[in-house]
């Protein structure tokens, strides 16, 4: 995975999320990146940018629709302070994660819980829902599925439009591996729970009831059969890459490894997407 690097040409504005408050910059490329930095005071955060990146590399190699990223570097004269208010601490010169706009997309909203057999077959690629939230456990994923502040679930799944269907997206991975009680400092042990993700919300379950049991389980073996081999080499050279820009965890690309192909790990994950389908 060759990582671009795009320069900021204008801030068009911050987004108001729950967590890291990306800003909305046209880049030098002329497209639109969601661009993600430092926002607390904590430097370990830097770890969720590589985190980004991490998942990006994973769900493009298991085939998984995600938007496409880009490193991008702040220009000067494109901080325009009135427009900022979480992200004070970026300056000039600053290397952020920059996500793609993804045109004529829009946030999964909780008024599309209700999955009907009509919702369903209008869904493009329904079977990457089940595939997402295997990835979800597997990476501790807790930021896919809890209420946000406004007691709504944070799904982070996009939905574009594609030849009269919409085609669901993985999205803002910034709080994989136990999320940020856990940065930098997670292990194989610490386990995996199905509390406040994916699988336990109204969309899951009324989506996958609409695909039948063989169906279901094959889609998850097949896909667990992918977890178990991914080229580890690759995403070991990419987070060691990744020191030369941000400030990171010491060995972090052991830790992340250690966690990804740790048996017990990936079968706990397998046994709890299967048992999510009653």
């Amino acid at each position: 995975m060759n990582l671009q690097i795009l320069n900021t040409e204008l801030l068009l504005d911050e987004m108001k999320t729950d967590g890291h408050a990306p800003l909305k910059f046209i880049c030098d490329s002329g497209d639109i990146y969601f661009c993600k930095y430092l926002k607390s005071i904590s430097r370990s955060e830097l770890n969720c940018l590589a985190y980004e990146v991490v998942a990006s590399f994973l769900l493009r190699s298991l085939e998984v629709p995600t938007p496409e990223i880009a490193l991008v570097k702040i220009s000067p004269s494109t901080l325009i302070k009135e427009k900022i208010k979480y992200n004070r601490r970026l300056q000039t010169g600053n290397i952020c994660f920059g996500s793609k706009e993804i045109k004529f997309s829009t946030e999964l909203q909780a008024l599309q819980h209700n999955i009907k057999k009509k919702d369903f077959t209008a869904i493009a690629n329904p079977e990457d829902l089940i595939k997402i939230a295997i990835f979800d456990l597997w990476v501790l994923n807790m930021d896919r599925g809890k209420n946000n502040k406004d007691g709504e679930i944070n799904y982070n799944l996009l939905l574009q439009p594609e030849d009269k269907k919409q085609r669901i997206i993985a999205f803002d991975h910034s709080f994989i591996f136990g999320g940020v009680q856990q940065i930098g400092t997670f292990n194989p042990q610490m386990g995996v729970s199905a509390h406040n993700t994916l699988i336990q919300t109204p969309y899951y379950k009324n989506t996958i009831k609409h695909i039948e049991k063989g169906r279901f389980i094959s889609i998850v073996e097949e896909f667990v059969s992918l977890l178990r081999n991914f080229d580890q080499a690759a995403l070991v050279k990419l987070i060691e890459s990744l020191h030369s820009y941000w400030t990171l965890s010491f060995k972090l690309e052991d830790r992340i490894i250690n966690l990804l192909t740790n048996k017990n790990h990936i079968k706990t994950c397998k046994d709890i997407i299967i048992n999510s389908k009653r």
